[in-house]
C-alpha cells in the first residue's frame, strides 16, 4: 500500500477528468490539492471528500506569465510528488516555460519536444505519414490565397483544425473545428481561423469515433485502453457524453504504438481515430498529449490511468498489466441531456450527423439503469457531493433556460402585437434621429447605420449607432464590411462607439438587436425604454423572430442571411417613415 505522505496537485479542477484523477489517487491513500482559476461556478472536484486543499491561480489563458509565476510561488512553498495539468491551457504554458525548470521532474509533462509535434495539428499528420499511419487528405495554409489555390483539391465538406487548439501569442482562446459546405463558407471560416494562425483543412473521415487511451514508457505503450464514442457534444463532432469501453483493435494499437515510438513519448495520451470496422479502414483524427475527457469511464472499466501514471512518474515502476471490462458505459449526465435535446431538435447539420432512431435513443437512455455496467461520470456513491452539486446544476440551467425562453417568448409576442406595432409607427412620424444598438457595434448596428443613411438618405431621418462593449474605435468585422461591399454598401469606414448616457438623450428612436438589449439598456438608461424597440419586426424574412442573431465568429452564411434581415428591416422602416 502506498505509503500516505505522498502528496499531489491536480490543476484544471474545473473539469470532470481531474475529479477522476482526484477519486483515483486517494483509494491510494495519495494527498490530492486541486487549483483552478476564478470562474462562475464552484469547480464539482472541490466538493468531493478526497481533496485536501483548494487553490485559485490566475488564468493561465488570458494571464499566463501571471500562471507561471503563481504555480512556481506554490511549489516553493509545498511539497508534492507529482503536479497533474489536465488541459492544455494549463499544460502548454508549464511546457514551454523555462522558470519552473528545477521542477520539471515533478511535472507531469511529456518532453517539449515531443510535445510540441503533438500540439501542432499539422506535424502531428506529416509524423503520421511517415509512421506508415493512415489520415485524412490534409493541407496546411497560412493565408487566404492558400485557401484559394487548394479548391480545386478540395471535395466537400471540408473540416477546418485550427493548427494549434489554443494558439501561441497574446490572443490565446480555446477554438474549436468547423465544417464548409462550400467555397464561400470556407474563405468566410479560413479567414476567421486564420487570424488566429496556421490552419489545417482536410477531408471529412467516415467512421466511428475511436480512442487509444494509454501511459507510454519513453516510447513504449506499457497499458492501453480502448474506447468508443456514442455521443458527441456538438452532433458533429466534440467531447463524448456516452462512451462504452471495447476490445483493444490491433490495428489502431500498432498504429499509435508506431506514433508514440517515433515521438518517444513519456507519459499519458489519447491517439484519436475514425474507425471503420466493416472494412477495416481508419484515419488518424488528433493526440492529445494528456489526460483526456472520458477518463471517468476508463476509471469505471479498471483502467486506472492516474494510479498507474503515479507509478510510473513517481514510484519509477511500470504498473503490471491488468485487464479492463469491455462493454462498460460511461456518461456525463448533463452533457447528455442535452445531447438528447439536440437530436429531438433535429438541431444539427443532417449532411455530417446521422439522426438515430427511436429504439437507439432509448436503448442509451436505458443503459443508465444497468447495475454493473453502466456509470457516471460525476456520480458515484462513494462520493456523492459532487454528483448531488452536479444535478443541482442540471437542474438550475434547465430551470434558467426554461424561464428565459418563456420570456423571450413573451417578448417576441409583444413587440410582435398590433399594439406595439402602431407605437412605432405614432413615434417614427415624429422622429428626427435614430440610434442603432447592439453589442460590439461592430456587425449589426454598424451594417444597419450604413444602409440606413443610403438606403434612406432622401429622409429627414438622421442616423447613428452604437453597442454595449467598452471599447471604441474597433474597426467593423471584416466578414461584414466584405458582404456589405459586395451590395454596394461601404463599411470601411466605420468605428465603433460605446453607448452612453448623452447619446441615448439625443434620439428619439432607439433600435436594438436582442431582447437581452432591451433589457439592459432600460437597466442602465430607464428613460429609454418607451422608445426603444426590436429592429428584427421590420424584417419580412423570419417574420416570428423578432431578434436579429449575432454573426460574429460564426459561418459566413450567417453574416449572409443577418445583412439580408438587417436590409429587409431599413427598407420596412424608409415606408413606415
Amino acid at each position: 500500500m502506498t505509503p500516505p505522505q505522498f502528496r499531489v496537485l491536480v490543476l484544471d479542477a474545473d473539469m470532470i477528468s481531474c475529479l477522476s484523477i482526484v477519486r483515483s489517487l486517494a483509494k491510494h491513500h495519495i494527498v490530492c490539492d486541486i487549483a483552478a482559476s476564478a470562474g462562475l461556478r464552484k469547480p464539482l472536484t472541490e466538493y468531493s471528500r478526497h481533496v485536501n486543499k483548494v487553490f485559485e491561480h490566475p488564468d493561465p489563458l488570458t494571464e499566463a506569465e501571471a500562471f507561471i509565476d503563481f504555480i512556481g510561488r506554490h511549489l516553493q512553498q509545498h511539497a508534492y510528488d507529482l503536479v497533474i495539468p489536465v488541459t492544455e491551457r494549463s499544460l502548454v504554458p508549464l511546457a514551454t516555460t523555462d522558470k519552473l525548470a528545477q521542477w520539471t521532474p515533478i511535472l507531469a509533462i511529456a518532453p517539449r519536444a515531443s510535445l510540441n509535434k503533438v500540439l501542432d495539428k499539422h506535424e502531428t499528420m506529416k509524423l503520421a505519414v511517415q509512421c506508415g499511419v493512415s489520415v485524412p487528405s490534409s493541407y496546411a495554409v497560412d493565408s487566404v490565397d492558400g485557401i484559394h489555390g487548394l479548391l480545386p483539391k478540395l471535395n466537400f465538406p471540408v473540416v477546418l483544425k485550427p493548427g494549434r487548439s489554443i494558439p501561441n501569442g497574446g490572443t490565446r482562446k480555446q477554438l474549436s473545428v468547423a465544417y464548409a459546405f462550400s467555397e464561400t463558407e470556407l474563405l468566410g471560416l479560413g479567414a476567421e481561423l486564420l487570424a488566429h494562425g496556421q490552419l489545417l483543412l482536410q477531408e471529412y473521415s467516415q467512421g466511428v469515433g475511436t480512442g487509444i487511451e494509454l501511459l507510454a514508457d519513453h516510447g513504449e505503450i506499457v497499458y492501453a485502453f480502448q474506447h468508443q464514442r456514442l455521443h458527441e457534444v456538438p452532433l458533429t463532432g466534440g467531447g463524448s457524453c456516452f462512451r462504452k469501453s471495447v476490445a483493444l483493435e490491433p490495428v489502431l494499437l500498432a498504429a499509435a504504438g508506431r506514433l508514440i515510438k517515433a515521438l518517444q513519448w513519456h507519459g499519458v495520451a489519447m491517439v484519436e481515430f475514425k474507425w471503420q470496422a466493416d472494412t477495416g479502414q481508419y484515419a488518424l483524427m488528433e493526440i492529445n498529449g494528456r489526460f483526456w475527457g472520458s477518463l471517468p469511464l476508463a476509471c469505471a472499466a479498471g483502467a486506472d490511468f492516474p494510479w498507474l501514471l503515479f507509478q510510473l512518474w513517481v514510484m519509477k515502476q511500470r504498473p503490471p498489466s491488468a485487464h479492463y471490462q469491455d462493454n462498460m458505459y460511461c456518461r456525463k449526465l448533463g452533457n447528455d441531456i442535452y445531447w438528447y435535446e439536440q437530436v429531438i431538435r433535429r438541431s444539427e447539420e443532417p449532411r455530417l450527423f446521422a439522426y438515430p432512431g427511436t429504439w437507439q435513443l432509448l436503448k442509451d437512455a436505458l443503459w443508465a439503469l444497468h447495475p454493473t455496467r453502466h456509470a457516471f461520470d460525476v456520480q458515484q456513491w462513494r462520493d456523492p457531493l459532487p454528483g448531488l452539486m452536479d444535478l443541482i446544476q442540471i437542474a438550475r440551467d434547465y430551470h434558467q433556460r426554461f424561464s428565459g425562453l418563456l420570456y423571450l417568448k413573451w417578448q417576441h409576442k409583444k413587440h410582435r402585437s398590433t399594439a406595439m406595432q402602431k407605437r412605432l409607427a405614432k413615434q417614427l412620424k415624429l422622429a428626427n434621429k435614430v440610434l442603432f444598438l447592439c453589442y460590439g457595434n461592430i456587425n449589426r448596428s454598424a451594417a444597419a447605420q450604413v444602409l440606413a443613411e443610403k438606403l434612406l438618405a432622401n429622409g429627414k431621418l438622421g442616423f447613428n449607432s452604437a453597442g454595449f462593449h467598452g471599447v471604441a474605435g474597433r474597426p467593423a468585422d471584416a466578414n461584414m464590411v466584405k458582404i456589405a461591399a459586395g451590395q454596394g454598401f461601404d463599411m470601411s469606414h466605420c468605428q465603433s462607439k460605446t453607448v452612453d448616457k448623452t447619446m441615448v438623450s439625443q434620439v428619439d428612436l432607439i433600435f436594438v438587436m436582442e431582447v437581452q438589449q432591451l433589457e439592459r439598456l432600460k437597466k442602465e438608461f430607464p428613460e429609454t425604454a418607451r422608445k426603444t424597440f426590436l429592429l428584427g419586426t421590420l424584417t419580412a424574412e423570419q417574420p416570428d423572430n423578432v431578434e436579429i442573431a449575432d454573426p460574429y465568429d460564426k459561418d459566413f452564411a450567417v453574416y449572409e442571411t443577418c445583412f439580408k434581415r438587417l436590409a429587409s428591416a431599413i427598407r420596412r422602416l424608409g415606408q413606415m417613415a
